[in-house]
């Protein structure tokens, strides 16, 4: 009997995750534009989640001039994902995040939208940029620091 509910609940969890469906992936590029070395600084649960499930993760460190890629892609819903980053260089500090969100409006129609933003501290200059959405609501974004 042991042995039968252990095949049964294992056949059950396979089929659960089966089911599970990830949200659109998002390409991210971030670039550093300042003279000196910017350095990760994850703070949330956010920026670190979207470090630990990044492929490929993002350098922890970017060069002056350089630039780091990730591809993030949340298993939560396939209506949503994001994606959260924090570089400092020196005393100033870049938050970046990107999010999609397929939103059901009230006549039941469902309408994409994705969000960047950019916050700086400490006197940087920071942007963030959809460069481009997919008919499959997968899109790219641009980061950068200076």
């Amino acid at each position: 009997m042991k042995k039968t509910m252990q095949v049964v609940l294992g056949g059950a969890s396979l089929l659960l995750v089966g089911m599970v469906e990830a949200g659109p992936l998002v390409e991210v590029t971030i670039k550093n534009l300042g003279s000196q070395q910017a350095v990760m600084k994850l703070m949330t649960s956010n920026e670190t989640s979207t470090y630990q499930i990044a492929n490929p993760q993002p350098d922890q460190k970017i060069e002056k001039g350089a630039s780091t890629f990730m591809r993030v892609q949340r298993v939560v819903s396939p209506d949503v994902n994001a994606a959260m980053i924090r570089y400092t260089m020196g005393g100033k500090t870049c938050v970046f995040s990107t999010t999609f969100q397929l939103r059901t409006l009230s006549n039941g129609m469902k309408q994409p939208e994705w969000t960047k933003k950019a916050t700086p501290s400490g006197g940087a200059s920071c942007t963030a940029t959809i460069t481009g959405t997919a008919a499959d609501y997968s899109w790219k974004t641009e980061f950068t620091m200076k």
